[in-house]
């Protein structure tokens, strides 16, 4: 649905979804080598376990990607200079859920604090500008 963004994660276990959508070449997935506006890929060969990758690959001429896999407020800084570098001026995004995560009081809970952490690390290297309201 045109309305609906999706992301796809790309390695080899999903390599059929993705594969078919870029193979397709008709009014759902459009032209043959590029995703539908609305679709994204997720390069994370760690396949959700929060491996950190070795390799952070430059985005295909027909597509962006995002990158994910061990990416946490520990080494944000790091990782945002490489996936910056591989994606060549083309926008990239990053995802971090694990690693966002903390214990509190015996419950799962997703981790503000870790969040600042992050949001600090990318300011830090001057990546980007801090947002006001989080001074």
């Amino acid at each position: 649905h045109k309305d609906l963004e999706f992301i796809l994660q790309k390695n080899e276990e999903t390599r059929p979804l993705w594969e078919g959508v870029l193979l397709s070449n008709d009014e759902y997935c459009g032209d043959s080598g590029k995703l539908p506006p609305n679709v994204t890929m997720l390069v994370d060969e760690s396949k959700g376990t929060g491996v950190l990758s070795e390799a952070w690959p430059t985005p295909p001429d027909g597509y962006n990607i995002g990158y994910a896999g061990g990416i946490g407020p520990a080494n944000i800084k790091d990782v945002l200079e490489k996936v910056l570098e591989a994606g060549n001026g083309r926008e990239v995004w990053v995802d971090m859920e694990s690693s966002l995560r903390s214990s509190k009081n015996g419950t799962d809970v997703f981790d503000l604090d870790k969040c600042y952490e992050c949001i600090d690390a990318i300011c830090s290297a001057e990546q980007f500008a801090h947002p006001e309201f989080l001074r």
